[in-house]
């Protein structure tokens, strides 16, 4: 920190507690941005971070009378922010654990069944389609190939690729119509 910002945090601390509403604005101006990005190093959410530093900037405001025994006002800002950052945190990560115990009812049995059901109507559908129809589909979606890596394999052109995914896609789409889940899915490829 240089002498001059030194001296301006001092005069500035000493108007903000007199109680000079342009001194803190002028402080919340300075550190707003800065102190936000900190914050949302540590707790990766913006409107979290966000709240923190409004809250530590409000106590600055509502404790403006006990500035005097804060030797380093940009240095008490950063760690009321770290610490408001950390209690934060800590909160969530409780609030997360105690949700998840009250809710996982799912036993990894539970878990199992449900994949291999949902795998089970899938590969249903695909039995339903031209066998084309269901390679490209399975090349493309299912293991990821590229385009031009399917014409090759198959020995066809791209666009004939293209034109059998959406194809499949919209058969998949047709015959799935009662199964919101994949109705989501097909939406997304």
């Amino acid at each position: 920190m240089k002498n001059n910002e030194i001296s301006n945090l001092k005069s500035f601390k000493t108007l903000i507690k007199k109680g000079d509403k342009n001194a803190f604005k002028v402080i919340f101006n300075t550190y707003y941005k800065r102190l936000y990005l900190f914050s949302l190093n540590y707790v990766e959410d913006k409107y979290a971070a966000e709240e923190i530093v409004e809250n530590v900037l409000l106590k600055l405001w509502q404790k403006r009378n006990k500035l005097d025994k804060i030797d380093n006002l940009k240095s008490y800002l950063y760690t009321m922010v770290r610490n408001a950052s950390l209690d934060y945190i800590k909160k969530e990560k409780k609030f997360i654990r105690l949700d998840l115990e009250k809710h996982d009812s799912v036993t990894l049995k539970d878990q199992f069944i449900i994949e291999e059901e949902t795998y089970a109507v899938l590969f249903q559908a695909l039995d339903t389609l031209p066998s084309k129809c269901r390679k490209v589909f399975e090349l493309s979606c299912l293991e990821g190939l590229k385009y031009k890596d399917i014409a090759e394999d198959l020995q066809i052109s791209i666009n004939t690729v293209k034109s059998q995914r959406a194809r499949a896609i919209e058969l998949l789409k047709s015959h799935l119509k009662n199964h919101p889940f994949f109705q989501i899915l097909l939406a997304t490829l």
